[in-house]
């Protein structure tokens, strides 16, 4: 079985419940609307990084995250097709339809992982993951903590 590296960065004081899905739950985000749990991960440790920083409003907190690897199940994990998006997708603020696409596929519960492009770099990845389905629990327990350290660059 072929596997997908997908990366989580969170502030550290929540590290030991990053896989929850609490805080989509609590929040909502671009693939879910409040209620509804799931777990958002990157494709790459960069994008991660990425996805971390355009929401960020104090970069003295930069050295304050823990990096995750996980490895995914390349068979559980569904595709969205590029003609199932809406045209707004990308928009600020995330349009509704886009959450209400992961809502429907979190519902359904038909795959463990969700694809879906990154609004910053399309042409890359973001995972979503369904705590509620029957896989999450084996995928998420063998989670790895990394080594990680923001490059103060970036917050020039």
């Amino acid at each position: 079985m072929s596997k997908v590296f997908a990366y989580r960065l969170v502030k550290s004081k929540f590290a030991q419940d990053a896989f929850t899905g609490d805080g989509a739950r609590i929040y909502g985000g671009r693939w879910n609307n409040k209620g509804s749990p799931c777990v958002y991960c990157a494709g790459s440790e960069s994008l991660a990084i990425l996805e971390i920083f355009v929401h960020l409003e104090d970069y003295a907190i930069l050295p304050n995250y823990t990096l995750f690897q996980i490895e995914l199940p390349k068979s559980e994990i569904n595709y969205l097709k590029p003609e199932l998006l809406p045209h707004s997708w990308q928009d600020q603020p995330a349009p509704p339809e886009t959450a209400d696409i992961g809502d429907q596929w979190l519902k359904h519960c038909e795959s463990l992982i969700l694809a879906v492009p990154s609004v910053i770099v399309p042409r890359e990845y973001n995972y979503i993951l369904n705590p509620l389905h029957k896989g999450f629990a084996k995928v998420v327990k063998k989670a790895k903590v990394l080594d990680f350290s923001f490059d103060t660059r970036l917050a020039k």
